[in-house]
């Protein structure tokens, strides 16, 4: 059986589609790493690379964390 090669493009829009995902909070970093294929410490590299921005709620979530550090000290 022969397998078919996915052209270049359709594989961009396809990570670019769970990299939107990720970013809306759709899913989880690990749920976009298994989707792709990927280890989840590659998939970051991505979103690095991509400039991606994180979620919403995590990124309050982390603000509050750094707040909190930084008020106790």
């Amino acid at each position: 059986m022969e397998t078919a090669t996915i052209p270049k493009r359709i594989r961009q829009k396809f990570v670019d589609e769970i990299l939107n995902m990720y970013a809306s909070g759709e899913i989880s970093a690990g749920k976009a790493s298994e989707m792709l294929g990927i280890p989840r410490a590659a998939f970051y590299q991505l979103l690095a690379e991509k400039h991606t921005p994180l979620p919403k709620k995590l990124e309050e979530s982390i603000k509050q964390e750094l707040k909190s550090l930084t008020s106790s000290t």
